[in-house]
């Protein structure tokens, strides 16, 4: 006796043709390091069978530039690109110092010391910190670190306060910006104030300064 097995199969067309969507620019979402995408499915024409697409619709693509390939049944390709843009900028705290302000003013060099603390939805921040002062032929500063400075405890040639403005500029990979700026003045009444939240210049106010 012989037993005969039947296998049903299909053939496809080795004319199908697959072409891919365009590629895709998306915007990472809102504090994540990337974005759900969808889209659009690759066009065929013949018996091309099943496309995956690797990776599939709805995942999580980082920040970046990824392939997404399409593939049929029948063994055709075609790829596209997405990517996913970082356009926000990162998260820098009020920066706040370690002493209100500047006495004595006896031209000693002293340490004052910056906190704050920055985050960004891709992870990677640098911090960079900068100083000025009204005195702009002076250079009476030094920045040890990125929370650490060494300021002089001096008054104008005049004898008015010396004012310091620091500024602290945090970047992330794409080029987003974020500051915050805070001042200190060499005096006995004037205490350190965001720049932000003050319209006009400091007035130095009555008594031992």
């Amino acid at each position: 006796m012989i037993l005969l097995t039947v296998v049903n199969f299909k053939v496809y067309s080795q004319t199908c043709t697959i072409v891919c969507p365009q590629n895709i620019l998306v915007m990472a979402d809102s504090t994540k390091e990337g974005a759900v995408v969808n889209f659009p499915k690759a066009v065929t024409t013949g018996e091309c069978g099943t496309v995956t697409y690797t990776p599939a619709a709805g995942t999580f693509f980082r920040i970046g530039a990824h392939t997404v390939t399409a593939t049929t049944t029948s063994g055709q390709k075609c790829s596209f690109t997405v990517t996913v843009t970082d356009n926000e900028s990162p998260k820098l705290s009020p920066v706040k110092l370690s002493v209100s302000k500047l006495w004595p003013a006896n031209n000693r060099m002293k340490k004052v010391a910056l906190y704050y603390t920055t985050s960004d939805n891709a992870e990677e921040v640098q911090t960079s910190v900068a100083v000025t002062s009204n005195d702009p032929s002076s250079t009476d500063y030094q920045v040890l670190n990125n929370h650490l400075l060494r300021l002089r405890a001096s008054r104008l040639p005049d004898g008015s306060p010396r004012i310091y403005s620091i500024t602290v500029t945090s970047a992330d990979v794409a080029g987003n910006l974020t500051k915050r700026t805070t001042s200190i003045a060499v005096s006995n009444t004037m205490v350190a104030i965001p720049l932000a939240e003050k319209k006009n210049p400091p007035i130095e106010i009555g008594g031992n300064n």
